[in-house]
């Protein structure tokens, strides 16, 4: 499932905490960066979101130029994350960064180079070229 609310593009952490800070959601935590050393730039392709009603989890897909929904979870009326169970965050976001070890072993993508809190930062590749290039159409 699309979810039209975000822009079709990755998302720079400016984007993210401008997202967090305008209320749309109860609590937005990203997850998946893509580093880019040469334009001092992380963007973002995966989102914990927390809305009145649960979490949902999505990650942005660069062939359809779309954040998709790839899981939602019930919960009672949050606040914000520290309403989301712990258990339930980790697994989450442990689901999320699976999804991209997947395309690492594939050679889509490359290793971790650090983690930013709780964001798994990777180096640019091929893909973080196109992200990179998608992010700025709009410049």
């Amino acid at each position: 499932m699309a979810l039209d609310s975000l822009p079709n593009r990755p998302l720079a952490h400016d984007d993210v905490a401008v997202l967090d800070a305008a209320g749309a959601f109860a609590a937005v935590r990203p997850v998946n960066a893509f580093h880019f050393p040469e334009r001092d730039t992380q963007l973002v392709t995966a989102l914990i979101l927390v809305t009145g009603t649960g979490l949902r989890a999505v990650e942005y897909d660069p062939t359809t130029r779309e954040w998709t929904v790839v899981r939602t979870e019930a919960l009672d009326d949050p606040d914000g994350l520290e309403d989301v169970p712990d258990d339930l965050l980790a697994a989450v976001q442990g689901e999320l960064e699976d999804r991209v070890e997947e395309m690492q072993d594939a050679g889509v993508v490359g290793q971790p180079a650090a983690r930013d809190g709780d964001v798994e930062v990777r180096d640019a590749t091929s893909l973080g070229t196109v992200l990179y290039e998608q992010y700025t159409d709009g410049d």
